[in-house]
């Protein structure tokens, strides 16, 4: 099956018309406003979509906060609740669960007892409609308060353009999200081990009391993308072919959001995109080394003595290649005697585009006593003499 999915996607290749448009932002900013050529931006057909550092700082973006149906990337969201609100080892029956047969299903069955697990692997695994339905009656009673549950959650977790209408992403009037917005849920679910553990599975076989289930992966990525490790496919007719990728390489993660593409594979062939593009431009940089040196700082009550100042710690960052040079400055301190070696004295600023990238500490390498006190005396009739004039 896999050698299969894979030789399609390779052969699918031409056929899918990608490209870049006026609109794709970087960093938050129209593209074409960077000094960049269009053969570096990624090349895609999604309708909206975008790539997330884990920070949450967006690297590239397509309509960005378009109100989209997200499909079953809502059951990101019924997974959360899950996680939050039932135990994980209390065994859970299964009653009716009334959906159609041309959904997606993993063919549970009334009566059958299942774990918090297994109900989460038929949910997020094989996109099952009917482990949606039954996590939203073993949590809340009643598909009506869990999405009230899902509603208020969305908003506690800042998704501020999104409205849920049920547990399984279904077209309904009303339900929408943004790529924003789904990014924001995917980030957080990711945060939870027991959700990471099972969007990263590529197959599960398991038996219950009622029948053996085998259950395969719908994100095809996780096979044939180095790094991938989660998180959501999502189809219906209004939405088109959408998935929320991730993946993490060298201790850096991306997540590609890709909403409303025209075909199953087109959606794995952008988010491998966007993924191809954040690796390549975002990648970690060495800002400042421990004990370099970094200027002066005056003693001020001194009239001639100063203090050597030093990087305080190390400092690697993410640094978005595209967005242009990172520019270094520094702030002194007006510092006065008595002075310990590692006082802080100072801050060196790194910024990229006028963006705060980072700060890191500067410090003193010396002690430096209080002056005796016939120089203090000294220093004090001079200042006070310069404040007559001045």
């Amino acid at each position: 099956m896999y050698v299969l999915l894979l030789a399609l996607l390779l052969s699918s290749a031409s056929a899918i018309a990608s490209t870049v448009e006026s609109r794709d932002e970087l960093d938050g900013q129209m593209w074409g406003t960077f000094d960049i050529q269009e053969e570096l931006m990624p090349e895609v057909s999604m309708a909206a979509g975008a790539l997330v550092a884990s920070d949450g700082r967006i690297l590239w973006s397509r309509n960005l906060d378009e109100q989209r149906s997200p499909a079953s990337i809502v059951k990101v969201m019924t997974a959360i609740l899950v996680i939050e609100n039932l135990d994980e080892d209390e065994t859970l029956t299964l009653s009716s669960m009334p959906v159609s047969y041309l959904e997606s299903r993993a063919l549970l069955r009334r009566g059958e007892i299942i774990t918090r697990e297994q109900l989460l692997q038929a949910l997020l695994i094989v996109s099952g409609n009917d482990a949606a339905f039954a996590a939203a009656e073993l949590v809340a009673g009643d598909l009506p308060s869990f999405v009230d549950m899902m509603n208020e959650r969305a908003q506690e977790l800042g998704m501020t353009n999104t409205q849920f209408r049920n547990a399984s992403g279904m077209d309904d009037d009303g339900q929408f999200s943004t790529a924003r917005d789904i990014a924001t849920m995917s980030r957080f679910a990711m945060s939870l081990p027991e959700f990471r553990e099972v969007v990263g599975t590529i197959e599960v076989e398991l038996t219950t009391n009622m029948t053996s289930h085998s259950w395969t992966n719908t994100n095809i990525l996780l096979q044939s993308y180095e790094g991938a490790n989660g998180v959501k496919t999502g189809w219906t007719r209004a939405a088109g072919f959408s998935v929320v990728e991730s993946a993490e390489r060298g201790g850096l993660e991306l997540y590609a959001v890709v909403l409303g593409t025209n075909a199953t594979l087109a959606r794995f062939f952008d988010a491998r995109a966007l993924l191809d593009f954040g690796f390549t431009h975002f990648r970690s940089q060495e800002l400042a080394l421990e004990g370099t040196l970094a200027g002066t700082a005056p003693v001020v009550n001194f009239l001639d003595r100063s203090v050597q100042l030093a990087v305080g710690e190390d400092k690697i960052e993410n640094i978005f290649a595209l967005a242009g040079p990172v520019e270094k400055s520094t702030e002194i301190h007006e510092v006065t005697s008595p002075i310990e070696r590692g006082d802080v004295l100072g801050t060196m600023i790194f910024t990229q585009r006028g963006r705060l990238v980072a700060q890191v500490p500067l410090v003193a390498t010396q002690d430096v006593e209080n002056p005796f006190f016939l120089v203090q005396w000294y220093y004090n009739i001079v200042m006070a003499w310069r404040n007559v004039f001045d």
